[in-house]
């Protein structure tokens, strides 16, 4: 089981691992409007460990946060690799199709951060939402693993429960095979003791009879 347990581990994480992580710029819209945004897909996401991992992420960026249903935000927030300005972040998680993809959006104060005008804040924080989407990916599959190696455990346990009541049918099967021979003797025994007895039933009528005889010869 431990062995079948690790080949699907490996199964699965080889399934990430070759699962390329892209990032794409568009241009989604927010809660508050329509911006410049780095989107990255997340194979294989489970929709609860994304936002978990999200919020882990943005809270990691310092500042204020917040979280309103899909979107999640952090005011005021400052990375060593961004420089020395505050900036807010937002995030929004977007799903189709039962697939995954989180879009980050950077107001730098005053502007949006694009690729073009900001390209080195841009390569600072698309290095951070591969490692998020990375982390994302690996932790929904082995939210996957962790079900699927329960689902095999029961499966075995529901065999080994199985294994079990056939061996005590078989015990049982052993049992009344003993117990019919056992029977069988004794009808033996029986029919041979009720032939005997018959003999001896036989006798004794006829000792009755001479008595009874022996009562008419008294005159």
């Amino acid at each position: 089981m431990k062995q079948l347990t690790l080949f699907v581990a490996t199964l699965l994480t080889t399934w990430v691992v070759g699962q390329e992580i892209k990032t794409s710029n568009e241009k989604i819209s927010f809660s508050h409007g329509s911006f410049d945004a780095i989107v990255v897909n997340i194979p294989y996401g489970n929709k609860d460990i994304i936002e978990k991992e999200l919020k882990s992420e943005m809270k990691d960026w310092g500042g204020k946060y917040n979280s309103s249903k899909d979107e999640y935000t952090t005011k005021q927030s400052k990375i060593k690799a961004m420089g020395d300005k505050y900036f807010d972040g937002y995030a929004k998680i977007i799903e189709s199709g039962g697939e995954f993809k989180v879009a980050f959006a950077v107001d730098l104060g005053g502007a949006y951060m694009t690729h073009g005008e900001h390209h080195e804040q841009h390569k600072a924080i698309q290095e951070r939402v591969k490692k998020f989407a990375q982390a994302a990916a690996k932790s929904s599959v082995e939210g996957k693993i962790d079900l699927e190696a329960k689902a095999l455990k029961k499966l075995n346990g529901e065999k080994e429960d199985l294994l079990k009541d056939i061996e005590r049918s078989k015990k049982d099967i052993e049992d009344y095979k003993k117990k019919i021979a056992e029977s069988e003797q004794k009808i033996k025994d029986n029919e041979s003791a009720t032939s005997k007895k018959e003999g001896e039933i036989g006798a004794q009528a006829t000792k009755l009879e001479e008595a009874q005889g022996l009562l008419k010869k008294i005159k």
